[in-house]
């Protein structure tokens, strides 16, 4: 099970459902994976700056949350399978 939250302009983790689309190269994603205790952030290629550093941030509190979670930033364009997997993105 995992919950997926896209970073607005805001700063602010909004839900989202995973679906066509999800990795859009503007956005900032995190992917909480629960089955393998990993929280993923995922950073879009031409997302704002000021998401991405506000998406490190929140992923870094998350850790306080979930201690026993690991934290795996993602650069679009270097996915895990695992990742890809848990995105619905077909290879």
């Amino acid at each position: 099970m995992a919950e997926v939250f896209e970073m607005d302009s805001g700063a602010k983790m909004i839900a989202i459902k995973i679906g066509k689309g999800t990795l859009d190269t503007t956005k900032v994603l995190i992917f909480i994976d629960h089955d393998n205790k990993t929280v993923y952030l995922w950073r879009g290629k031409k997302a704002e700056l000021f998401k991405k550093l506000m998406g490190t941030r929140v992923a870094a509190k998350l850790s306080h949350t979930y201690p026993k979670y690991r934290i795996r930033p993602i650069a679009e364009g270097t996915e895990p399978a695992a990742f890809l997997d848990l995105a619905g993105v077909k290879r």
